[in-house]
């Protein structure tokens, strides 16, 4: 069994299996929203200015304003496919066979906001979900996960000041701590009906233009710091000049 919590928050979310636990870091996603975002408003603003001013090169700035929208969503889009195939591939690598993923059905385009509604595709990133995992043969299950992230998975109880900070969960009744992703992905497993141990062991991971990479040090690898090979210096001021010089003499 596996399950994993709904990809809301900078931290990306987190599944349980066993005593082990992964998770992917979407903090590169939402940056990739706001960068765009800033490009599409920056086009839309030159637009407006030249159009508002009977400029006929407001026409150019539009088509920049239509392909930057255009590309912030083919970005978005490879990001959360590339992701979708890692987690699918590892977890039949682990020997999943199902998976309980929370959807927040609270959240929909009348009470959420440009965070939870823009930025994370929850209804395609379940149903692209869904479709990787049946290539693997791996049933896909969906729980409602309202409240999963204030509940407790240690005491069961809700704490409204648990989550600390984000991505750390601390039990007020026994003072465990917790990864706040790994919490409601274990209360999520409560709610299909089932009961996971803490995990030991997390993996971390972040989703990047080039494929999911490792935050987390491979076993045997440290993380040290890069050998860096200094640039080749650049020629002086007049050195181009005085080279012309010498070979017309």
């Amino acid at each position: 069994m596996c399950f994993l919590g709904a990809w809301v928050g900078a931290s990306g979310r987190g599944f349980g299996h066993g005593d082990t636990a992964i998770l992917i870091n979407g903090s590169s996603i939402k940056a990739e929203y706001y960068w765009w975002r800033r490009e599409t408003k920056t086009y839309q603003s030159v637009r407006d200015w030249l159009g508002n001013r009977g400029f006929n090169a407001w026409r150019k700035y539009h088509a920049f304003y239509l392909h930057a929208k255009y590309k912030q969503h083919e970005r978005l889009r490879h990001y959360y496919r590339t992701a979708i195939r890692f987690l699918a591939r590892i977890m039949h690598g682990m020997g999943v066979n199902e998976v309980f993923v929370g959807y927040p059905y609270m959240v929909n385009k009348s009470n959420g906001n440009e965070y939870n509604v823009n930025i994370w595709w929850f209804n395609k990133v379940i149903r692209w979900l869904g479709e990787v995992l049946q290539e693997y043969g791996v049933k896909l299950h969906v729980v409602n996960e309202y409240g999963t992230s204030k509940q407790c998975s240690i005491c069961n109880t809700n704490h409204e000041n648990g989550r600390v900070k984000r991505g750390l969960y601390v039990c007020q009744t026994t003072g465990i701590k917790i990864n706040a992703d790994l919490n409601a992905a274990r209360n999520i497993a409560k709610r299909a009906g089932y009961e996971t141990p803490i995990p030991r062991k997390i993996l971390s991971y972040i989703v990047t233009a080039n494929g999911v990479k490792p935050i987390t040090p491979m076993e045997g690898e440290t993380t040290k710091t890069p050998k860096l090979t200094p640039p080749p210096k650049r020629a002086g001021r007049g050195s181009l000049s005085r080279s012309i010089n010498e070979h017309s003499r």
